[in-house]
């Protein structure tokens, strides 16, 4: 069966919590602006996505986060255009973990696969506690990316 690997951006490929806030939706909205955006850094994880992508493997970006021009300029500058980019619409509010689930399911039906084979084939990249457990509940294979991020930065040192 053909993997399909699945990046998150922030906090799991990208840093970017320069532009946090006080944590919530409406702050990282208003802190969303393009040049903050071009402030973001590439984490470590994100040579692994990068890899993935030149090797032709089936990656997905699927963010929780409203993806815009500045965004899209910056993954195409830091080489991170995944064939497919999966972001929220702005009027969705849907708590993280049932929003990525919910877009699982809908890349289930686009490629004409049932739910059970897409679970099955997924590695999916993620930090947030919520899309953790709401993902993996589901059985969906989630790895927290903050250890292999830390790990690799002191590696690199």
């Amino acid at each position: 069966m053909l993997r399909t690997f699945i990046f998150d951006l922030d906090g799991t490929t990208v840093d970017s919590s320069h532009r946090l806030g006080d944590g919530s939706l409406a702050d990282w909205r208003r802190n969303n602006t393009p040049a903050n955006i071009q402030k973001d850094s590439p984490l470590p994880l994100a040579e692994q996505l990068k890899q993935a992508i030149t090797d032709g493997l089936d990656c997905v970006i699927l963010t929780s986060r409203v993806l815009g021009t500045a965004d899209r300029v910056w993954l195409a500058h830091h080489g991170l255009e995944a064939p497919v980019i999966m972001s929220r619409h702005i009027s969705d509010d849907r708590p993280a973990g049932e929003y990525k689930l919910a877009r699982l399911h809908e890349l289930a039906v686009n490629r004409r696969m049932a739910w059970a084979d897409l679970r099955d084939s997924v590695v999916l990249w993620d930090d947030d506690s919520d899309v953790k457990t709401t993902l993996r509940s589901a059985g969906v294979r989630v790895i927290d990316p903050v250890q292999y991020n830390e790990m690799a930065k002191e590696a690199a040192q």
